[in-house]
């Protein structure tokens, strides 16, 4: 074990404290799920109706719409729009006590990761859950919204190991399957496996805008695969808009992939050849049962 210097919380020296850094679906979540195993949970953001709500829930303790001058806390959760963790992680290294452990949940690593932190016994993890919602805000959060779903870490190589075991140790209790990866890593493939879904949900959305020649919609005829594929279409315009730019190397390249997949697809389908799409569809399958649940 490597020699760290941790807050008293995660020395269990006293019942452990977490602030929460913007109280939205996944914010919410953790000062829900931190709540229901006995922290002391506190909040900031800009909504004191968020704020209200999440007290009303007792899945927080305090929570403030303005930076405090110092944070007492073992663990920070930065829950914030992409273009605010930089800064969100620079005001809360300087507030924040010696011995905690900050993370945050954005959807892209590689940035945040190497911005880091310059003090000494305050350490940084990245995180990013994959799971949440279509649906925004603290009133869709949720304590179990982790559970049975990977929770990506991306430690920089002078993390600590022992703090990530401290993380990992906490996401298990939330029920979260712990994967590491390094931040680069992770930013090329969730564009496979998160962003590109997004991006084929709304084309499948939009394509039904298409008129048929009888001049009906094709919505009339939309059942459960169609809707189950065009869920996440509901989510946030302005947080996938960020997501989609700021990852566009790794999006374009993961379009590739897809299309030439399709292509493969749209070949077999002219020169009807039944049996290479059937086994196309097998290889699918097992794909899909890997996954499990």
């Amino acid at each position: 074990m490597d020699d760290v210097f941790f807050a008293p919380g995660w020395r269990g020296e006293r019942r452990p404290q977490a602030w929460v850094i913007g109280l939205g679906l996944i914010g919410g979540s953790w000062a829900a799920a931190l709540s229901h195993l006995g922290w002391k949970v506190s909040a900031l953001d800009v909504e004191s109706e968020s704020l209200r709500w999440a007290k009303q829930k007792n899945w927080i303790q305090e929570g403030r719409t303005e930076w405090p001058d110092k944070i007492e806390a073992d663990l920070i959760i930065l829950a914030l729009p992409i273009h605010l963790l930089t800064e969100g992680l620079a005001r809360t290294a300087e507030r924040v006590s010696e011995g905690a452990i900050i993370t945050d949940v954005g959807s892209l690593k590689t940035e945040i990761c190497q911005t880091g932190i310059s003090r000494s016994n305050v350490y940084f993890v990245g995180g990013h859950p994959m799971t949440g919602s279509e649906k925004s805000g603290v009133r869709a959060a949720h304590p179990e919204l982790f559970r049975n779903y990977p929770y990506v870490l991306a430690p920089m190589a002078s993390c600590p190991k022992s703090v990530v075991e401290k993380l990992t140790a906490l996401l298990r209790q939330v029920g979260a399957t712990v994967v590491i990866r390094n931040p680069e890593e992770h930013d090329l493939q969730v564009a496979l496996v998160s962003h590109l879904p997004h991006l084929f949900s709304v084309a499948l959305a939009l394509s039904v805008l298409e008129e048929s020649p009888s001049g009906t919609s094709s919505l009339e005829l939309a059942g459960r695969s169609f809707r189950d594929m065009t869920r996440i279409a509901e989510s946030s315009p302005e947080m996938w808009q960020e997501i989609l730019i700021r990852n566009a190397p790794a999006v374009l390249a993961s379009l590739d992939v897809w299309e030439g997949k399709l292509a493969e697809l749209r070949t077999w389908l002219e020169e009807k050849d039944g049996e290479a799409i059937a086994e196309t569809f097998r290889k699918a399958h097992g794909v899909r049962q890997s996954l499990g649940g």
